[in-house]
């Protein structure tokens, strides 16, 4: 059953308050204690049915890939896989990037989580959180988390996840000109040896009492110590002399997010940053997705 042939969804992105590598499976994938937190900069994917079928894929950047390859494209697959759906029709998504790529804001993720979101309700499925989970765990480890969004400490390979509250404050997130693959990432992450490590019983406390300076001065990234980047850390000081109360990069970079204790505070800094092609400035929202009627 269709309930509706055409329906936007807001992708939202996110950044990670903490990120520490505590293991590594046979399999190759590394096994994560992270916080991800979802904020307020997002996509935005719009979905028409039409007749015909399969799925074609429309973006104002030349860039941005459109064929199989693409996390929406899987993402579809793997719905129909999981649903034995026929979709009887055309499905045309076109999206307006606004997230940037090897950024660790999780944009591809959360495409792919909003394509889920969004065929389940077109069609009628009623899937549980659980159930889109399952699904979403194959596309990424970011993708369970795009699902359900907010604030959230994320294990295994990302699919363990408990909730936790929001912290009340506004970040600036900027982005280097240059950018990081995950894969990469990971790769310099296991050259170093002796890696710090985080304190996450303490930054869990924090978050826990809402103590936005205690929180700040938890932040932790073990990638960012290993890809040892220049221009990440000129990042950094660029958003701590603007004012912010702590900044870290996000993911497996190269983003990185400065925090600030509310939104005015927020763009007075980012008026100060002119140097950066991305520049963002946004506050956690509680879930990774929004439809838009």
């Amino acid at each position: 059953m269709v309930t509706c042939s055409n329906l936007k969804v807001k992708a939202y992105g996110k950044i990670n308050l903490a990120l520490d590598v505590v293991g590594k499976r046979d399999d190759g994938y590394h096994m994560l204690n992270t916080i991800m937190q979802s904020v307020s900069c997002y996509d935005l994917l719009d979905f028409t049915l039409s007749e015909g079928e399969g799925i074609e894929i429309t973006c104002g950047l030349d860039s941005f890939p459109k064929g199989e390859d693409n996390i929406i494209t899987k993402a579809y697959h793997a719905f129909a896989d999981f649903t034995h759906i026929d979709f009887g029709c055309k499905i045309t998504v076109t999206v307006e990037k606004n997230l940037p790529s090897q950024a660790g804001m999780g944009g591809g993720s959360a495409d792919a989580a909003a394509t889920l979101r969004a065929l389940d309700f077109m069609f009628d499925t009623r899937l549980t959180d659980e159930q889109l989970c399952s699904i979403a765990v194959g596309l990424g480890a970011d993708v369970p988390f795009c699902i359900t969004g907010g604030t959230r400490l994320c294990q295994g390979v990302g699919e363990i996840m408990s909730r936790l509250p929001s912290p009340d404050c506004a970040f600036v997130i900027v982005k280097p000109d240059i950018g990081i693959s995950t894969p990469e990432a990971f790769r310099k992450y296991d050259s170093i040896t002796n890696p710090k490590r985080c304190n996450m019983d303490v930054l869990l406390r924090y978050i826990g009492g809402g103590k936005l300076f205690g929180i700040c001065s938890n932040l932790f990234n073990v990638l960012e110590y290993a890809a040892d980047c220049e221009e990440i850390s000129h990042a950094a000081e660029q958003l701590k002399n603007s004012g912010a109360l702590a900044a870290v990069m996000t993911g497996s970079g190269s983003a990185v997010f400065g925090v600030y204790p509310d939104l005015s505070a927020a763009q007075s800094a980012a008026e100060k940053l002119t140097d950066w092609s991305y520049k963002c400035v946004c506050q956690p929202v509680k879930q990774g997705w929004k439809f838009v009627y």
